[in-house]
């Protein structure tokens, strides 16, 4: 069971907006991949930096206003014909991604760290952690799931990371559908 402190991964994305307005000179220096949405008002393209590129990002382009923004996580994901998931990497600390396909366990630890004033929360986490003895179904709907007297309890509708970091409950979670926390961009808010 492997425990890494939250507030590491954290850092790296933190700094970092979840996309950026770029200029026709840095598209153009981009490699098309795939068109995944094209209509009269908006366009979302998966690009590279070259057609090699391993890591493709997403950019949206607004054909009214011209305006186009490169999202800075790889791993963003056209949810639908208005919606990109900007995935959180909180979770995902192997390459074995494909047992998570379902959702995944994390046993999870809040506590404060340091003393005044450098005192800090910190939030650590095992990924696929499992509690013994639970056979229930598991939720497939979108959520934060709590583990309590052998039963899951919702604590949020939306997984995205300031929901689960929202309670403070040390123990075990359950996130659905690929185990990722996420936040909901409307494309068409941009």
């Amino acid at each position: 069971m492997k425990s890494l402190p939250l507030y590491l991964l954290l850092l790296l994305t933190a700094c970092n907006d979840k996309y950026e307005k770029i200029d026709d000179a840095y598209f153009k220096k981009l490699t098309v991949h795939d068109t995944l949405l094209n209509n009269n008002k908006i366009q979302v393209l998966k690009v590279g930096l070259s057609d090699s590129d391993k890591y493709p990002h997403l950019v949206v382009n607004n054909k009214e206003t011209n305006k186009k923004y490169l999202f800075q996580e790889f791993e963003c994901e056209l949810a639908n014909d208005s919606i990109i998931h900007y995935n959180f990497t909180t979770f995902i600390y192997d390459e074995f991604t494909e047992s998570r396909k379902n959702g995944m366990w994390v046993y999870t630890k809040f506590y404060s760290k340091g003393t005044f004033p450098f005192k800090s929360k910190v939030t650590e986490f095992s990924p696929d952690s499992i509690p013994q003895n639970f056979k229930n179904k598991l939720p497939t709907k979108e959520g934060i799931y709590y583990y309590k007297n052998n039963a899951l309890i919702l604590l949020s509708t939306q997984q995205s990371e300031e929901k689960f970091k929202e309670k403070e409950k040390n123990g075990f979670y359950f996130i659905p559908n690929k185990g990722r926390l996420f936040d909901k961009i409307n494309i068409y808010d941009l």
